[in-house]
């Protein structure tokens, strides 16, 4: 497989940041009344539900470097949530920027996946789960009468 330019780090990284800035805007929007809203009973409630996109990039990287993932406890309030997400946001967006084109190239287990492949597709099973999950918790906001941003950041360079 060949990095090409839509699959360079800086590539992957401003398609991330699009999904990640979008999530920030989005969680700011969330009343703390909000925080253990769920669909159905056995549904994420708001909440954990941004715990889980925050953190799940982690579980990616933390393959791509072979080191253990780390998994912070959830929040207890939805305001605790937003210091959470952005603080995971730019230890993630520091690693994910320091990838080199050869990293990426790197052949990677995910043993909880069972899958070998490039660095690459870790890096856009990342960008593909947030934005799976940010277009739920979007839907989480309309139901719940707040008015969600626009899907992506636009203004990411």
């Amino acid at each position: 497989m060949s990095v090409d330019n839509l699959s360079s780090a800086p590539q992957i990284l401003k398609r991330w940041k699009m999904h990640r800035n979008a999530l920030v805007s989005l969680a700011e929007r969330f009343p703390e009344s909000s925080a253990s809203w769920r669909p159905w009973d056995k549904g994420m409630s708001t909440l954990e539900l941004l715990h889980h996109v925050a953190w799940t990039p982690d579980f990616f990287l933390s393959a791509i470097e072979g080191s253990e993932v780390k998994v912070p406890p959830v929040p207890a309030t939805l305001a605790e949530m937003r210091s959470l997400l952005l603080e995971l946001t730019q230890a993630q967006e520091a690693k994910m920027g320091g990838y080199s084109d050869d990293d990426l190239k790197k052949e990677v287990t995910v043993k909880a996946l069972n899958v070998t492949e490039p660095a690459v597709e870790l890096l856009h099973r990342i960008i593909g789960h947030e934005a799976h999950h940010k277009g739920q918790l979007i839907l989480y906001a309309r139901m719940l009468n707040v008015e969600p941003p626009f899907y992506v950041d636009l203004g990411v360079k």
